[in-house]
């Protein structure tokens, strides 16, 4: 058994150190990938918030963390963001179709396309069975059963999160392309906030 923390969406105003979505980031230019499409903004991390509730050393001591990820409503980008172990797939991953980033701007700049809702989360505390397939939104250091993960990548990356596509707002549950997908949250273990984010399917 291993206790997670399970991350649920929330209308208090004060953020737990994750938020979903949202319109606007501190970067020099919103981020496209390879095919000249803007992100998603998936996920704000505050950094020095988070720690306090998930204390590993691949969070940055400060800072905020940006993830983004490649979506469309009508056009099939699965593969673009899917990564199962396969050394193309993390190439795929690696050029530009979901990305995660610091904040290197005091200046703030907004969306040129999909805006997710921006909502606040909390944490609760969650027991997860061996052999149980967790499908929600949660904080573990330990990649979930089905999410197949090299032994040489985990050498360089801790697992930090895995969301839940279906507990993501309306009409947006199909952020990962399927509404029972997941997105993984890599960071590396040297905390320089430089990481991986990938979506898993059953």
């Amino acid at each position: 058994m291993t206790l997670v923390k399970e991350i649920i969406l929330s209308d208090d105003f004060k953020s737990s150190g994750i938020v979903i979505g949202g319109d606007s980031v501190k970067l020099n230019n919103w981020p496209t990938n390879p095919d000249g499409e803007a992100l998603v903004l998936i996920a704000t991390i505050m950094c020095a918030s988070l720690k306090k509730t998930h204390n590993c050393r691949s969070i940055p001591q400060e800072g905020i963390l940006y993830v983004f990820s490649t979506y469309s409503s009508s056009d099939y980008f699965l593969d673009k963001v899917t990564y199962s172990g396969n050394a193309s797939e993390l190439g795929s991953i690696s050029s530009g179709y979901t990305l995660v980033i610091m904040k290197n701007s005091e200046l703030e700049i907004i969306s040129p396309d999909n805006i997710i809702p921006k909502i606040n989360t909390t944490f609760k505390d969650k027991k997860v069975q061996e052999d149980d397939y967790p499908v929600f939104s949660m904080l573990t250091n330990t990649p979930p059963n089905g999410v197949k993960l090299p032994s040489d990548l985990l050498k360089e990356y801790e697992f930090i999160m895995q969301l839940y596509s279906s507990d993501f707002p309306d009409p947006f549950k199909d952020i990962f392309y399927l509404t029972d997908a997941v997105g993984c949250l890599l960071l590396k273990r040297d905390g320089s906030g430089d990481g991986l984010f990938f979506v898993h399917t059953a």
